[in-house]
């Protein structure tokens, strides 16, 4: 009985040395690949109150309704409309996914009633004077980076694979601002909770964080990112609310047309 005991303590151990070198050999890529395509939703939609507040302290608020949708595994689609204050309501911004070749941004403006592309070139622009830029906005391209395994680390009690994303081009890095960028992204779960990012100078120009994420219908999602300009001391956070998930949204949610109509 007792080297029965011993056998099944031993085969235990074993599996879990096994179990923590696969997780140890994982690569970086291999990690944000699995973090990129973990998601089980066909869409959603949720209420976003985004609040940006000055190196003053003050703060400027707005309400948001968000729609995603996934089209394929590597491909999704997401629209966000502003609800208010009124100078912003009806302003809409989409985001078109390609798994080969150049998402589509497009920015509705109903002062002028017209639809703006946003080119390549700027996506590392400020999304609707926040300091979430064009490319923060959405799911990052995995082919976009090149990525290196650090050391883990422990962020805010949860143990995080630690991620070095590099530009896989010089467009890359042109395009989006960014020379360089650390993803913390939770074992338990595979969610991002902590990126800094760095300028074209390698200068620490962005700090992400994530107060809250939340599991809903199995799924789960970070439902609170705080971005701080740590050059600027401005700040902008996104809370998302109301998440509801596998609503059927229809197809024509996500179109140019669409992005114009008025609510």
């Amino acid at each position: 009985m007792i080297i029965k005991r011993i056998l099944i303590l031993i085969g235990m151990g074993l599996i879990w040395l096994a179990t923590a070198s696969s997780a140890q050999e994982l690569s970086g890529r291999e990690i944000m690949e699995k973090a990129l395509h973990k998601t089980t939703w066909k869409d959603m939609q949720a209420d976003v109150t985004l609040i940006l507040q000055n190196p003053r302290g003050e703060q400027r608020v707005r309400k948001i309704k968000m729609f995603s949708r996934k089209r394929t595994e590597n491909e999704s689609d997401m629209l966000m409309r502003f609800i208010s204050p009124p100078d912003v309501r009806n302003t809409a911004f989409l985001i078109i996914e390609h798994a080969d070749g150049d998402d589509e941004r497009y920015l509705y403006l109903p002062a002028l009633r017209r639809v703006k592309r946003i080119a390549s070139s700027g996506k590392g622009g400020n999304f609707m004077s926040s300091d979430f830029s064009y490319y923060d906005i959405g799911r990052p391209k995995l082919n976009d980076w090149t990525y290196r395994r650090l050391p883990d680390e422990v962020v805010e009690g949860f143990d995080c694979y630690k991620i070095e994303c590099l530009p896989a081009s010089p467009e890359i890095s042109r395009d989006t601002g960014y020379n360089k960028i650390i993803r913390w992204i939770r074992k338990d779960i595979l969610v991002t909770v902590q990126s800094h990012y760095f300028d074209r100078g390698n200068r620490l120009w962005k700090i992400l964080t994530v107060p809250a994420v939340e599991e809903i219908n199995g799924v789960w999602f970070q439902t609170d990112l705080v971005m701080q300009d740590v050059q600027t001391n401005h700040r902008s956070e996104m809370k998302f609310e109301n998440i509801k998930v596998n609503v059927n949204l229809p197809p024509r949610f996500f179109s140019v047309r669409y992005l114009q109509r008025v609510w």
